[in-house]
């Protein structure tokens, strides 16, 4: 079944260390099987093989931020040659103006960037650990100023749950497209300090708080049982999404019995 969609991980590298992210969870278990990929460009539009006028793609990913690929505007470049309508999803720390004045270059307007900021400047580091507002800032306003559109993603967390009108009119006064409000799910031992009220809790986290109470059954919807957006990984490897491609969950699937290696990374 050909996609619908795209979902690609450019690279499992970032410059931050979020509580929740699966990369800092990988890390900080098994620091030593850690390696960092980034795809190989050539071969991902060799593979590639299919028409890609009009098809949405989500650069995103479980491990890594997609703007730390070592030549991420060029595998923009090579997709909006082939027609696609691209979707990035970044913290937006550490880069230049420059990086980001030569990226929308490339960018029109069917093409969304959307910046994971959750907080204020003051705030929010404390979940965005090691995140820097200066560059984020300087990133946002030129995306907001050039063809694309742009987006401010905003979780709610128990320290910035307070916060959220006063960001709404910073990215208005930033020039941002949409505040979009995102609430989280993914609350365990590690996270719970962070867990804000019931009403900014995703819809899932109740429905397994549920579960583990009461054992009641559980209705599963499968995000990938549509078959509708393919997930490319940074190491190379095709699932059907990216929430199989999670070690939290990968292990757990007949998928690493069946894994075959690819040739689309490149060493990071």
């Amino acid at each position: 079944m050909l996609p619908q969609a795209l979902h690609i991980e450019p690279t499992n590298i970032c410059t931050l260390k979020c509580s929740g992210c699966a990369r800092t969870r990988f890390i900080d278990q098994w620091p030593q099987h850690w390696k960092n990929h980034s795809l190989d460009i050539d071969s991902l539009m060799q593979f590639l093989d299919i028409e890609l006028t009009g098809m949405p793609v989500n650069f995103c990913g479980n491990y890594g931020d997609p703007i730390y690929h070592p030549d991420f505007v060029r595998m923009i470049q090579e997709f909006k040659q082939r027609g696609a309508h691209v979707k990035i999803v970044t913290n937006g720390s550490y880069k230049k103006s420059e990086w980001w004045q030569e990226l929308v270059l490339w960018l029109d307007h069917n093409d969304t960037v959307i910046f994971s900021v959750d907080g204020v400047p003051e705030n929010f580091t404390q979940y965005r650990v090691n995140a820097d507002w200066l560059s984020i800032q300087t990133a946002m306003t030129i995306c907001a100023q050039a063809k694309c559109k742009t987006s401010w993603k905003y979780i709610p967390f128990a320290f910035n749950q307070d916060n959220i009108d006063q960001a709404k009119i910073l990215s208005q006064q930033l020039g941002m497209d949409y505040f979009d409000i995102s609430p989280s799910d993914r609350f365990d031992q590690q996270t719970e300090h962070l867990r804000p009220t019931t009403n900014l809790v995703g819809v899932r986290y109740h429905k397994q708080q549920q579960w583990k109470n009461h054992q009641e059954p559980m209705a599963v919807a499968p995000k990938c049982a549509t078959g509708q957006e393919h997930f490319i990984t940074a190491d190379g490897y095709y699932s059907p999404c990216c929430y199989v491609a999670d070690h939290r969950f990968y292990y757990k699937t007949d998928f690493v019995k069946t894994k075959i290696s690819t040739v689309l990374q490149t060493p990071a």
